[in-house]
């Protein structure tokens, strides 16, 4: 694994090498990921919520994190997501999105070498920057995306009278977190398999044109500015949200990470907004030298699962966690991954209380001993309700430690699945050898 942002990271590469049995492979990760459903539909229904969840491909997802050298402490993330198939014009994909999560204003973007380099965000009245009063659906897409606009001098501009907006928010996201209503403490210091959890959310405004002024007529109105009422995005989070949850080990890390979008904007010329997501999972971290995983031996690992499941096409997909126990037989090269005891959350109860039943056993197929791909496994799922495909890569040195043969030290994967019933599943795991 070599990350851009330097050797305290821990990183999942930026481009897909091949993606096999639904599964994409990167440099340093494999990950999965799906769509919402009632979105699809044309003409949509209610163009105000995105829930559902298909199985998709092609879009790419990359996570970069910073993680103490000691601790293992995840203190900086940054979430990069493109061709995910959002359109605010309903013609282009939108810019790749950079989500990192940073509790100040200011502009973030990637340089030619795959750097994050932050700026301070431009003034509202800065009409060069934010061109969309001058050149309308022409403007520089750009230049309103990976904006944060608040915490800001001016003040909040809520909808008056509406519910939902009481108190009027004045901030787009509390930054990285490690406690919470998801929390489970962590114990793989000790000798556990409980991996760190670290979680971040932000409300967004990617594609919102009032983050420039209008520019004014004789009147002081800004009619060439659609429901332009006042000076820059008039609340945070008027296009959407975004979530990461990251669970870490030393070696490896399952992030699952969420991005909900208004797309199709009328703003931008086109004629049937709606709010979409995109949620995925992406097993990542320090992968294991393929010329040094052995050719001959067991090993077994165990730790946990996560993830999303949909009972049909148009229900809200459900969060779950669950165990995992991985059993390697590096000679055949064959390892089986076996998921149980999972169960959903209930955001109302704040506890993992929802009967989900995503029993899983899955036999996945190594590299070949002493060739690249000797850290990699792969194969698809067939056991009678779901089909689909899984796939894993191996974390860390060679170790001999625990009741088992030497492997490497962790072991992660992603997996999707689905059925003609519509029931879907976008999930992954992590575990620790044994």
């Amino acid at each position: 694994m070599s990350c851009v942002d330097g050797p305290t990271y821990q990183c999942s590469g930026p481009t897909i090498i091949r993606s096999e049995n639904g599964v994409a492979l990167t440099s340093s990760s494999v990950q999965a990921y799906g769509k919402s459903t009632n979105d699809l539909a044309t003409p949509i229904a209610d163009p105000t919520t995105a829930k559902g969840l298909a199985l998709a491909s092609g879009g790419v997802a990359e996570l970069r994190v910073a993680k103490g050298t000691t601790t293992g402490a995840v203190s900086d993330a940054a979430l990069l997501l493109s061709n995910l198939g959002i359109s605010w014009d309903g013609v282009k994909e939108r810019p790749p999105i950079i989500e990192t999560f940073r509790t100040t204003s200011g502009r973030v973007q990637k340089d030619a070498n795959g750097l994050l380099t932050f700026s301070a965000l431009p003034d509202s009245s800065d009409l060069t920057y934010y061109d969309f009063a001058r050149k309308q659906g022409a403007a520089t897409q750009l230049n309103y995306a990976n904006n944060r606009y608040f915490p800001r001098a001016d003040p909040s501009r809520c909808p008056a009278g509406d519910p939902n907006f009481v108190p009027c928010p004045t901030t787009e996201t509390a930054g990285l977190m490690t406690t919470g209503a998801q929390w489970i403490a962590s114990d793989w210091r000790s000798g556990g398999i409980v991996p760190d959890m670290t979680r971040a959310i932000r409300v967004h405004g990617d594609g919102d044109i009032h983050a420039g002024d209008g520019i004014p007529d004789s009147s002081g109105a800004r009619t060439n500015l659609p429901g332009g009422t006042g000076k820059g995005v008039p609340f945070p989070g008027t296009k959407g949200n975004r979530e990461l949850v990251n669970w870490g080990l030393q070696y490896g890390n399952l992030g699952a990470w969420l991005t909900k979008d208004t797309a199709r904007i009328a703003d931008w010329g086109a004629t049937d907004e709606r709010n979409q997501n995109r949620r995925g999972v992406i097993a990542y971290g320090a992968v294991s030298d393929s010329a040094l995983v052995p050719a001959t031996g067991t090993a077994s690992y165990s730790g946990f699962v996560y993830g999303w499941y949909a009972p049909n096409a148009t229900a809200e997909a459900t969060i779950f966690r669950g165990e995992a126990v991985m059993t390697v037989n590096f000679t055949t090269r064959q390892v089986v991954v076996t998921v149980s005891n999972t169960v959903g959350y209930d955001p109302i109860k704040e506890t993992y209380s929802v009967p989900v039943s995503v029993p899983l056993k899955a036999t996945t197929a190594m590299g070949a001993a002493g060739t690249n791909v000797a850290n990699y496994l792969t194969g698809p799922v067939d056991d009678g309700r779901f089909k689909g495909g899984l796939s894993g890569r191996y974390f860390g040195p060679v170790v001999t430690t625990g009741k088992t043969g030497a492997g490497p030290a962790e072991l992660g994967g992603a997996f999707s699945l689905s059925n003609a019933a519509g029931e879907a599943v976008v999930a992954g795991f992590i575990g620790r050898k044994q």
